[in-house]
């Protein structure tokens, strides 16, 4: 930037608390703590283009398995509907968890709120990443082995295999959302756990992703300290 001045009244619109985190790892060099956060910022932008492919192919994936397994069943409507209340059941049968409910009420009213048709859908694409999350955890575990088939090349149909790396990138969508940063996570073992399920789903939808992904070069351009070394720090907001 042109001045001092100038770059004291960014880092004063950013706010000194989330700032003083950048220039902790940077020697408190004031423009390398700048360069951090616009990167910071790319970054999330180009994990958050890969994420929502990988979004939309595991909300695809997963719809088509308990769709076929509701109709195998028997079962009238669909299973958004939960004409049966299994969402809402823990592994004793009893019903216990309304987290499923609220995020297909709020998709819903996300279609309403929008004027568009209640439509199976366009319900479907108002569902949130923690709505599969919690279908392949382990309260669920009564629909994995149905839904294991929504990852075709996965190297097990072992539930953890899915859901722990469903969960870590829920963990960096959500951080992203809020304008954390992320450079302090494992990036580029988010970017494999992404990759990977992405191939699980299909080896073609990988490369796809892939093809138009940003992150790998931005990881490798990551912004240094004085000195030369990568800047680093906590896991923090």
């Amino acid at each position: 930037m042109d001045n001092a001045g100038s770059v004291d009244a960014v880092l004063g619109h950013l706010g000194a608390a989330r700032m003083g985190l950048y220039l902790a790892a940077v020697a408190q060099d004031r423009e390398r703590a700048l360069d951090l956060y616009r990167w910071n910022a790319r970054l999330a932008a180009a994990f958050f283009v890969d994420l929502g492919h990988l979004e939309v192919g595991l909300r695809n994936g997963l719809d088509a398995r308990m769709s076929a397994r509701h109709a195998a069943l028997g079962r009238p409507a669909t299973w958004l509907d939960d004409p049966t209340g299994e969402l809402g059941r823990d592994l004793s049968g009893a019903q216990r968890h309304r987290r499923p409910y609220r995020d297909l009420v709020d998709a819903r009213r996300r279609v309403s709120v929008n004027a568009k048709p209640m439509t199976h859908g366009q319900v479907l694409s108002e569902t949130s990443l923690g709505l599969w999350h919690q279908l392949v955890s382990r309260r669920w575990t009564n629909l994995w082995p149905d839904l294991a088939d929504a990852f075709p090349h996965a190297p097990d149909r072992a539930r953890q295999t899915v859901a722990e790396p469903i969960a870590d990138l829920r963990e960096l969508r959500n951080r992203i959302g809020h304008h954390h940063r992320i450079w302090t996570l494992p990036c580029e073992r988010r970017h494999d756990q992404l990759m990977a399920l992405a191939g699980w789903i299909s080896p073609v939808f990988r490369a796809w992703v892939g093809d138009g992904s940003a992150v790998p070069a931005l990881l490798a351009a990551r912004p240094t300290a004085p000195g030369g070394s990568p800047a680093r720090g906590t896991h923090a907001r």
